[in-house]
């Protein structure tokens, strides 16, 4: 085995821990309203859907989205007019952010969830505090979130949401240190 570091070599102490690329995907007017407390709550270094942008294709199905980052940075730089595919291709992990189930777009966190899962992407649904869970609408939500994801969280508050984000992140960042 091939090793780029000698055996007695020691090991970089000013390396930081890994740092997970994280997109959130907000899943409606009301989730994009929480998303942003977070950011106000001090939630970055992620990157966000900017919303649909255009419509491709025949059918008008092919969504066309931007990305920007959450908070102070992200990972890369504003883009717009991405496939779903182009979205998500550099992303380590796709949350599925949606407060009110009636506002989820079926179709959409599916072609998402297909696109990530190709990538090698963990996909999240992370449910915060959610409306309509008793409505039709509700029920069909849950049902496709809890097809297109790895892992579904609901929690209550914005606090909770913005926590689990950064946790997905690999936590929050400090200048490393000299030895």
């Amino acid at each position: 085995m091939n090793s780029a570091r000698p055996n007695n070599a020691p090991l970089n102490s000013a390396r930081r821990s890994y740092e997970a690329r994280v997109l959130v995907v907000p899943l409606g007017h009301d989730a994009g309203r929480a998303q942003a407390t977070m950011v106000r709550q001090g939630l970055h270094g992620l990157m966000t859907v900017r919303g649909v942008t255009a419509s491709t294709g025949a059918d008008g199905d092919v969504s066309r989205l931007g990305s920007v980052p959450l908070g102070e940075h992200g990972w890369r730089p504003a883009a717009d007019e991405l496939s779903v595919t182009d979205l998500v291709d550099t992303a380590d992990v796709m949350v599925l952010l949606a407060t009110d189930l009636a506002e989820v777009p079926a179709r959409l966190c599916l072609d998402l969830a297909a696109a990530a899962r190709a990538n090698g992407s963990l996909i999240a649904g992370l449910v915060l505090g959610s409306q309509t869970w008793d409505a039709p609408e509700g029920n069909t939500a849950m049902a496709v979130l809890r097809q297109a994801v790895d892992m579904l969280v609901v929690v209550r508050g914005t606090d909770l949401a913005a926590h689990f984000l950064d946790v997905l992140r690999g936590g929050p960042r400090e200048a490393a240190l000299a030895s």
